[in-house]
């Protein structure tokens, strides 16, 4: 028998912020508005490039995966598929670091980068026990470094990561302590990366 509709539709507003608050949304559009904060048109120049280097290689693989029946979804919901795939998407941020350090970026998209893989390292090695919410530790991670870029207005965004973190819990994707541990793990990402640019 067929549960009803009530049990199984996936709420809008969870959907729409799980999509438009996801890691890979948050790593393309976080550099440059750092970039362009630290060093104008040209941080924001590096910035993009960074991010295509960060962002694109490990969204095309994990689609490929997904259109090819490997992986369940571009969220990895199933976490045995994530250790393998983030340590691939992981290759191209860490390319995205060397990239900006070639390049002559400012300070705080070398430490953005670098946290960001950081971040993501930690998040793959959890993954082999413990599906951590990576929403959640992007999102976490992303107002921090707004806050660390701009002072303390950015704060006002807090709702938004709340809105997120709660969705990936109404979703199903994760459990609240999942939800949790991933604000935690994006935070201490935030803090470290704000005690390294002073």
């Amino acid at each position: 028998m067929p549960e009803p509709a009530a049990v199984t539709a996936r709420p809008r507003w969870a959907v729409w912020a799980s999509e438009a608050l996801a890691p890979a949304v948050l790593a393309t559009v976080l550099p440059i508005v750092v970039g362009a904060a630290a060093a104008g048109g040209r941080g924001a120049v590096l910035a993009a490039v960074g991010a295509a280097a960060a962002v694109v290689p490990g969204l095309t693989l994990v689609l490929y995966l997904v259109r090819r029946g490997r992986v369940v979804d571009h969220h990895l919901s199933d976490r045995a598929d994530r250790p393998r795939v983030l340590a691939a998407v992981l290759v191209g941020v860490v390319a995205s670091v060397a990239l900006q350090v070639v390049l002559g970026a400012p300070p705080a998209l070398l430490v953005l980068f670098g946290s960001m893989a950081l971040l993501l390292g930690v998040c793959a090695v959890v993954s082999v026990r413990w599906k951590v919410s990576l929403h959640a530790a992007a999102g976490a991670a992303s107002l921090g470094a707004l806050v660390a870029t701009f002072g303390p207005w950015p704060l006002v965004g807090l709702p938004l990561v709340g809105l997120l973190a709660v969705s990936r819990v109404v979703l199903r994707a994760h459990t609240p302590a999942q939800v949790l541990a991933g604000l935690a793990l994006g935070a201490l990402a935030a803090v470290a990366a704000a005690v390294v640019t002073g």
